[in-house]
């Protein structure tokens, strides 16, 4: 294990034969905008579609800043032969001493069951475990997402317990949460 309890993120970006993670920019701006706008992404989350081309523009920047501490850092997921920015993927809640991240992706639904989600998941969990000699990882997703669960699962990450209420959509409903976990020694 890292002997160094100052572990921090950094904007590394990562290449496989299929997808690329970059770290987020307003390069990958439109790209984002337009899978941003779509109902489907946010079926299982706390969030609303965004309204306006400056609101999803405010959010990115928030994400960028995010990734300026050392304890954050979020990637656009890119499509490798074409360019195209299909999803984001971050890690956040860098715990150093408990040598634990937390990660949270979205993909556009117009990409989902290609595996662009197991392949990026894949080249962070590798910088998390062998990089970063970190211990675990925690995902959280709402009890409902069947199919993010499911993708977790084949990751290797375990059930750890049901969160009751912890997410409220933006009309006042409030739903379950499942936590879930892989260590490195999974």
């Amino acid at each position: 294990m890292n002997s160094n309890n100052d572990i921090s993120l950094d904007a590394t970006f990562f290449k496989g034969d299929y997808v690329e993670l970059e770290p987020v920019s307003m390069s990958g701006f439109e790209d984002f905008y337009e899978y941003s706008q779509r109902e489907e992404l946010y079926e299982h989350l706390e969030f609303s579609p965004f309204k306006s081309i400056d609101e999803a523009r405010q959010y990115l920047r928030k994400l960028m800043q995010r990734s300026s501490s050392p304890d954050a850092q979020y990637w656009f997921i890119k499509l490798v032969e074409s360019k195209k920015v299909v999803g984001s993927i971050g890690l956040h809640s860098l715990q150093s001493h408990q040598a634990s991240a937390e990660i949270g992706y979205g993909v556009s639904p117009d990409y989902w069951g290609r595996g662009i989600f197991s392949t990026a998941c894949r080249m962070l969990i590798d910088y998390v475990f062998n990089d970063l000699e970190l211990h675990r990882i925690v995902a959280r997703t709402a009890r409902a997402n069947s199919a993010s669960i499911k993708g977790l699962e084949k990751l290797r990450f375990k059930y750890e317990g049901t969160m009751r209420d912890y997410y409220r959509s933006q009309d006042g409903r409030w739903f379950d949460a499942v936590l879930m976990a892989r260590l490195n020694t999974d």
